[in-house]
């Protein structure tokens, strides 16, 4: 399954993401920052800062980054689950995230397993991974106005459209917020796009060089299954149903998630049986 993400890894250090091999369990592990014994009053999250942080992977498909935001609040096990990989090289597909479950992790991480390199990746530079989980927890609203600020702007910039990959759709949520969505083309296909951040979100110039230096390409596809096969992506723990991860959809879906994590917890205990 690694070889099927390779060049992966290269997009994050053109980012700014370093490879997992540097992270200590401790820095991981470091709880945020806090002052003072009481909780901190909300703060207005800077969106200069979000874009910067979320501008490498505000393009990938929906399915993908609601994934990553939701692991991004436990970097401890994102460091966790990049090390655990490292000696699962022999397993792909469902019996890699059975064994995801078996060892212990929550949906969002075995719904990731799948991806190893965007879990190196996020690992790799674990401050960053742990910075976005605290904006996200902060003001979800904001990191989503940014992911769609930055999506608008790679679609003015003509670098954001329909490929064999993808699917870029308008869509309207539930409270009437117009959203753009990126989705597989095939459901059952994930493609992690390949960008240079520094670039795709700028207007596209009359050269040739810059117009290709702005395109995003794809790795190769990563085989999810069909709804039947995968509960991490179709079923009550991921995004194939028509639910877009914005406004009131997003608290109807995690609230429905919750609920679901009995019988995911039912599942797990299957798998250690077997």
């Amino acid at each position: 399954m690694r070889g099927l993400v390779v060049g992966l890894g290269a997009i994050f250090l053109s980012a700014g993401f370093a490879p997992a091999a540097t992270v200590s369990r401790a820095t991981a592990e470091r709880p945020p920052t806090q002052t003072g014994g009481t909780t901190p009053a909300k703060a207005q999250v800077p969106a200069e800062e979000l874009d910067r942080l979320l501008a490498p992977i505000a393009l990938y498909p929906d399915q993908l980054l609601a994934q990553m935001l939701l692991c991004a609040s436990n970097p401890g096990k994102v460091a966790a689950l990049s090390e655990w990989l490292q000696s699962q090289s022999t397993l792909k597909g469902t019996e890699l995230q059975d064994a995801a479950t078996k060892a212990g992790f929550d949906p969002s991480f075995v719904a990731l397993v799948l991806f190893p390199q965007v879990v190196d990746a996020m690992a790799g530079q674990i401050d960053r991974t742990r910075r976005l989980g605290e904006l996200f927890a902060t003001d979800r609203t904001a990191v989503f106005g940014s992911i769609q600020r930055l999506r608008a702007k790679a679609q003015a910039a003509g670098t954001l459209k329909d490929t064999p990959q993808q699917n870029v759709e308008a869509k309207t949520t539930p409270a009437g917020q117009q959203v753009i969505v990126i989705e597989p083309a095939n459901p059952q296909i994930v493609y992690v796009p390949q960008y240079n951040s520094q670039v795709v979100y700028t207007e596209s110039s009359s050269s040739s060089d810059a117009v290709a230096a702005g395109l995003i390409g794809f790795t190769a596809g990563i085989a999810i299954g069909a709804a039947i096969d995968n509960d991490y992506y179709h079923g009550p723990y991921g995004w194939g149903r028509g639910v877009y991860m914005y406004d009131d959809a997003w608290d109807d879906w995690y609230d429905e998630r919750e609920d679901a994590r009995e019988d995911w917890a039912d599942h797990r205990e299957d798998v250690v049986e077997e």
